[in-house]
């Protein structure tokens, strides 16, 4: 009768683990919004990847400001093999660091897509909100006009840098971007993984990064702080319409639960963390380095709710040693010694191509 019981008990317990997953995969994404008065530029602004085609247009999403924004695209003729959407770090106003990929991709096929805000993508400039995830409407739409436009077949997928991984991850978790992005390369961060923990005074726990067994690690555990530092506090405090990030505190219960409601991993069942059309890779800095900020913690928030091969179409999460600064991933090199810019770009080249079958385009 105790073996029966105990069997009861684990199935059950089975049952209700299985449930709250589906659940969790199954929420209505949140609403996008829309792209308007497109223009081709007679040329393209500093620091677009030679050869592109420039457009300006503006972004309408519920409950923010528009927001104008370039894009510039280019594919080298023949046969696309895909189109691989690149978001730059911080507010997304400066193209950097894309150069390298851009030509690696190009010379393999895929079209390549740039994107510059006319301002900082996370600040809704409104008084009904001052959320970020709010404002990621803007990238999650940029992402949907992509593929709904300029994307002619093969894969579609987008690579981003620090806020720009961010900008992806919101897309995935909230916006319903696993509906149509066939692979994603998230570099150091997304580093709004938990900004609650990166805010909250007196700062929380060290996080370990990859600890052993983790679902998906390529490396050893290190550990990082999730707390803000330098300019990254004058940032969220500007993108979170919240001041007190990190100021010496202690922080009030308002603050915490409003900059837990902002995060990709908002400690409810309303994100979606089941992209089983999607591959997905993060890299992250480790403390073998010069520097280290909060990138690699606020990223492992939102890569530890992977547990399961069925969640996505392919995963993993790469330590990156000897990283430039803190966050260049693609001058650190792997746990087998390969560069970073190297392992990243073709990982990309090996898994843009299309898996969602169902989709219209």
């Amino acid at each position: 009768m105790k073996k029966i019981l105990l069997r009861v008990v684990f199935v059950s317990a089975l049952t209700a683990s299985l449930a709250t997953i589906q659940a969790h995969a199954q929420r209505a994404p949140l609403p996008l919004g829309s792209v308007r008065s497109s223009v081709e530029l007679s040329s393209c602004p500093i620091g677009f990847a030679a050869g592109m085609t420039c457009f300006h247009a503006e972004m309408t999403c519920p409950d923010t400001d528009n927001l104008g924004f370039t894009y510039g695209l280019q594919d080298l003729g023949g046969v696309v093999k895909g189109t691989i959407v690149f978001f730059s770090g911080g507010g997304g106003a400066k193209l950097s660091g894309n150069a390298d990929y851009v030509d690696a991709y190009l010379e393999n096929g895929f079209r390549v897509v740039e994107l510059l805000w006319d301002s900082a993508w996370e600040v809704t400039n409104t008084t009904t909100s001052t959320s970020i995830k709010t404002a990621a409407c803007r990238p999650a739409t940029f992402l949907n006009f992509v593929f709904s436009g300029v994307y002619s077949g093969g894969g579609m997928c987008a690579q981003g840098d620090s806020a720009g991984s961010g900008a992806i991850a919101y897309s995935l978790a909230w916006y319903g971007g696993a509906n149509f992005l066939d692979k994603v390369e998230l570099m150091s961060g997304p580093v709004f993984g938990d900004i609650e923990k990166g805010c909250v005074v007196p700062n929380g726990p060290v996080s370990i990064i990859c600890p052993v067994g983790q679902f998906g690690c390529n490396g050893s555990p290190w550990p990082d702080s999730p707390a803000y530092v330098g300019g990254d506090i004058r940032a969220i405090d500007l993108w979170s319409g919240n001041p007190t990030c990190n100021d010496g505190g202690p922080t009030s219960g308002f603050s915490d639960v409003q900059w837990k409601a902002m995060s990709i991993v908002d400690g409810t069942n309303n994100p979606s963390f089941s992209y089983p059309q999607t591959a997905m890779a993060g890299w992250l800095c480790s403390n073998v380095a010069k520097q280290q900020n909060n990138s690699a913690a606020q990223g492992e928030f939102f890569y530890e709710q992977f547990v399961f091969p069925w969640q996505t179409a392919g995963y993993s999460l790469t330590r990156i040693d000897h990283c430039s600064g803190t966050e260049g991933v693609g001058n650190g090199v792997t746990p087998q010694g390969v560069k970073g810019l190297t392992a990243i770009s073709q990982d990309m080249i090996a898994g843009c191509f299309r898996r969602h079958n169902n989709r219209h385009r």
